[in-house]
């Protein structure tokens, strides 16, 4: 099954980010194609590596996590990763510099 080879390669991508996932939790359907995951932890150390900012992660969360696999398209659509409401609380590095692109986000 096609199933047995995305699944993997799926879960790759979103444990690196997400704690404590397991493979039962992206447990994809065939012909449904939608995994719905929510109240994810995030882990922080993985983005802060990622993203060099200037912050330190102190939490950081995922309301909804959805995925949608094509699975009768896949050679032609896109599987769509949608992510409504991600919660982060940051705090300035000791030391660090607020320059103007980072003011910005604040």
């Amino acid at each position: 099954m096609l199933e047995s080879y995305v699944t993997p390669l799926l879960m790759s991508y979103v444990n690196r980010y997400i704690k404590n996932l397991k493979p039962s939790d992206l447990q994809l359907s065939l012909w449904g194609g939608d995994v719905v995951l929510s109240k994810l932890e995030l882990k922080l150390d993985v983005l802060e590596q990622e993203l060099k900012l200037p912050f330190t992660f102190l939490s950081g969360h995922i309301h909804e996590l959805r995925i949608h696999v094509p699975w009768t398209k896949l050679g032609s659509e896109p599987v769509v990763i949608t992510i409504n409401t991600m919660e982060c609380i940051l705090k300035l590095k000791d030391g660090a510099q607020v320059s103007a692109f980072t003011a910005s986000l604040l």
